[in-house]
């Protein structure tokens, strides 16, 4: 079997990303159910961004980030029935990322805290889960976090 798995997407055209980062969502996404495999990509330039591409769905991409490099104070309540199906054996092998909605306006860039993306890193296993919890949303201004966390850091020095 090789290491390295190539595929076409819409947008980036061939793609070829390392069989590890393959990601296997067993339900799909809410939305795309029928969509089970993505490609987890990394450009140095984007980060902290990264890539889910779809690999069933030329058309299908996201972009996800890790939400506490943007809210450190993020944690969901998650119960093992949202962690179903993930196989995790053990919480280090698991990782949240949350779907980003790209605008031109950068004030429009937003993250979906309402609806974590968790992954075992271990199997490469991934769910989308939708939190129960009010307190998070599906639109947090990127923008604005951003803000807070520089004023944050302002106040502390």
């Amino acid at each position: 079997m090789s290491d390295k798995v190539t595929f076409t997407n819409a947008k980036f055209g061939e793609v070829t990303v390392e069989a590890t980062s393959i990601l296997t969502f067993h339900d799909g996404i809410p939305g795309f159910e029928r969509l089970k495999r993505y490609g987890l990509v990394q450009i140095d330039e984007e980060a902290p961004f990264l890539r889910l591409l779809s690999m069933d769905e030329p058309a299908v991409a996201f972009v996800i980030l890790n939400p506490m490099s943007i809210w450190p104070d993020y944690s969901p309540q998650l119960g093992p029935d949202d962690l179903q199906g993930l196989d995790l054996a053990s919480t280090e092998d698991l990782e949240l990322y949350c779907i980003v909605t790209l605008s031109s306006d950068p004030q429009h860039v937003t993250a979906n805290l309402k609806g974590p993306i968790a992954i075992n890193t271990a199997g490469m296993t991934a769910r989308q889960i939708i939190l129960m919890d009010d307190k998070y949303m599906t639109k947090h201004s990127l923008l604005d976090a951003s803000k807070q966390t520089e004023g944050a850091q302002a106040e502390s020095r």
